[in-house]
């Protein structure tokens, strides 16, 4: 019998979140909140949520269930569920044979008094799945846990590598504020970077999140990022055939003279279009669309097939470089204010553009 007993302990240990304390308090909300509402409180809810997710979530969580109320199975094993009402993360999941795996948690704002996210993290990537108004019970948190873990989808992530929060909603009446850096808990500085919108018309399903936002269908992510290019809105419209990344410094939709160089990026499925046939019709929308003063010279880049640039009266310089990579027709649209200093950036930006896109696109 003796020796069973090192194998007994191995067993035991393996499975210590599932043999804590049994819990004594209880949850009391049965559904999740509908969230976004389409309404003027989205953005600044959304932003109040900012917090729960930063600074580095896995240094704040506890090491271990203070108590267990329950096992789960989900699509990546049996996951047992714990924590008290009355402390910082009131619920917590973790792998019930205790091997390294996303955790799920349970948060509240300290902006939006008694509201509950469900989060899951997974570093570099943490997801809000959830919001509830109030501790869900057990059977509820369950299920919402189970099928959390099962996608990668959320309703708000925080992508720690490249220090990006990312709203997956439009709000109505216009575009939200980018999110502010500023003390967290903790105490903390966490610098969220730039907000990436995913437009309502867009399917965010074609978007593989956990990899930079790649593009499923073409294989492009659109970047994050500009050397020397202050961004801070990104804004990106993914469908079957098509996908759209914009880039401006702030949420002013409008243009105005001192605004930093604002990029579009698309790629449109090639069905029998041409570079040039794209090149002509973006040619003949600017001159419908805007005051049209003359030809501008085109920044220098290499790698489009085609460009054109013009000179407007209200609305800067603007142009077009057209290409194509693989089954997909590709064009980058500036718009500055006139300068040899915006030239060159967009010219330079232009490049690196094409450059991405030659190597990801198929």
């Amino acid at each position: 019998m003796n020796r069973w007993l090192p194998l007994i302990a191995v067993l035991l240990l393996s499975a210590a979140p599932a043999l804590a304390a049994p819990c004594r308090t209880q949850g009391v909300v049965d559904a999740p909140m509908t969230f976004p509402g389409n309404d003027a409180g989205d953005v600044p809810f959304a932003r109040s949520m900012v917090a729960v997710m930063l600074p580095d979530t896995s240094g704040a969580l506890p090491p271990a269930l203070t108590c267990t109320r329950s096992t789960v199975r989900t699509a990546l094993g049996d996951y047992a569920i714990g924590g008290e009402n009355g402390e910082a993360f009131p619920r917590m999941a973790v792998r019930a044979d205790g091997k390294p795996g996303p955790v799920a948690y349970l948060a509240a704002s300290r902006d939006a008094p008694g509201i509950f996210a469900l989060v899951i993290h997974l570093d570099p990537l943490t997801t809000i799945k959830r919001f509830y108004a109030g501790i869900p019970t057990d059977r509820r948190l369950a299920d919402d846990i189970r099928v959390a873990l099962a996608d990668k989808a959320g309703v708000m992530s925080f992508d720690a590598r490249h220090k990006l929060v990312s709203y997956g909603f439009t709000p109505a009446g216009g575009v939200p504020p980018p999110v502010e850096s500023g003390p967290q808990a903790g105490g903390a500085t966490a610098v969220a970077g730039p907000q990436i919108l995913i437009e309502s018309a867009g399917d965010r399903r074609l978007l593989d999140m956990a990899a930079g936002m790649r593009h499923t269908p073409s294989g492009f992510a659109c970047p994050q990022s500009f050397d020397g290019l202050p961004v801070l809105l990104m804004s990106i419209a993914p469908r079957a055939d098509s996908l759209a990344c914009s880039y401006r410094a702030g949420t002013e939709p409008r243009f105005r003279e001192d605004d930093p160089i604002r990029y579009r990026l698309t790629l449109i499925k090639a069905r029998g279009e041409t570079p040039r046939d794209i090149l002509d019709k973006l040619i003949a929308s600017a001159h419908a669309d805007f005051h049209v003063k003359g030809d501008h010279p085109p920044p220098a880049a290499s790698g489009p097939d085609f460009v054109a640039y013009w000179d407007t009266e209200d609305a800067g310089v603007q142009g077009v470089w057209v290409g194509q990579a693989g089954g997909w027709i590709v064009w980058v649209r500036a718009q500055y204010p006139p300068s040899p200093a915006n030239d060159a950036e967009a010219g330079k930006v232009a490049q690196a553009l094409f450059a991405l896109v030659g190597k990801q696109v198929r």
